[in-house]
């Protein structure tokens, strides 16, 4: 059992607390939002505190549909802990919300599948970028659906092509959640701008050039990696993506000159 470790730091430590503050986040996306007409298979959300962010992760998650089965949350290695592709394979993950499941024959599936990905717990003992994604997920599905989190240190286009091969191999029915703040610690006008720039590349759909705009702007989007990983399988799908919500930290700290963006993206088949 992996016990929550964010809990009262990047959100609500009690259920009552955590629950409200969500369903407040939701309200807000269904005054704004009209539901898109399609099939969602995934999403770019950030994973700051949800004081910061989670209002427009928010807006990605209205999206998704009424019930899935298995959650593929990818998240970037801020620790440096634990293996380069670290898939957690078993057992269950804690938040204030309840016990959601890993799904262990997917997790499988996907470690066999692929050239880099291997069973570590180690990496995500202190990784905050996708354990903020679970209260999310089950404030929409309460625990009735699985998860399996992957946590990249390689975030290499080779990496995101394999992961991304290695899951549609499976045939299973899951839905991406890609975890990732976008630029970081800069200007509000520099971070706008930057970000508008990686937002066109991610909806291009072109991962050679997605990767090469990152490094053309020195892009600094922490988990480029679990980005790329939703542009290859949506390419190989046919599908499309759009944006539906950014964000900066400067709207809720006030701070205009270490700024950090944010952005909620879909990922859907025609």
């Amino acid at each position: 059992m992996r016990e929550p470790r964010f809990a009262g730091y990047f959100y609500p430590r009690y259920r009552k607390d955590l629950e409200s503050m969500l369903a407040s986040f939701f309200e807000e996306a269904r005054k704004n939002l009209k539901k898109i007409d399609k099939k969602v298979i995934g999403l770019v959300v950030p994973h700051a505190g949800f004081i910061y962010s989670g209002k427009t992760a928010s807006f990605g998650y209205f999206h998704l549909p009424t019930k899935i089965k298995t959650a593929v949350i990818i998240g970037p290695n801020h620790t440096g802990y634990g293996k380069k592709v670290s898939v957690y394979s078993k057992g269950k993950w804690k938040t204030p919300l309840g016990e959601v499941e890993i799904d262990e024959e997917l997790s499988r599936e996907i470690i066999e599948n692929s050239r880099y990905a291997e069973e570590d717990e180690i990496a995500h003992m202190e990784e905050h970028s996708i354990e903020v994604q679970i209260p999310f997920l089950q404030y929409l599905y309460g625990n009735s659906f699985k998860i399996v989190p992957i946590c990249l240190m390689d975030q290499s286009e080779e990496v995101a092509e394999d992961l991304s091969e290695s899951i549609l191999k499976t045939k299973k029915d899951f839905i991406i959640i890609s975890s990732s703040d976008l630029t970081h610690y800069e200007d509000y006008k520099s971070v706008v701008r930057k970000d508008e720039t990686i937002i066109e590349a991610i909806k291009s759909m072109n991962l050679k050039n997605f990767y090469l705009t990152l490094r053309k702007i020195k892009a600094t989007a922490c988990g480029y990696g679990a980005i790329a990983t939703l542009i290859s399988i949506t390419e190989k799908l046919n599908g499309k993506i759009e944006l539906v919500k950014y964000s900066t930290s400067a709207e809720t700290s006030r701070d205009y000159e270490h700024v950090v963006g944010y952005a909620s993206l879909i990922s859907y088949i025609e």
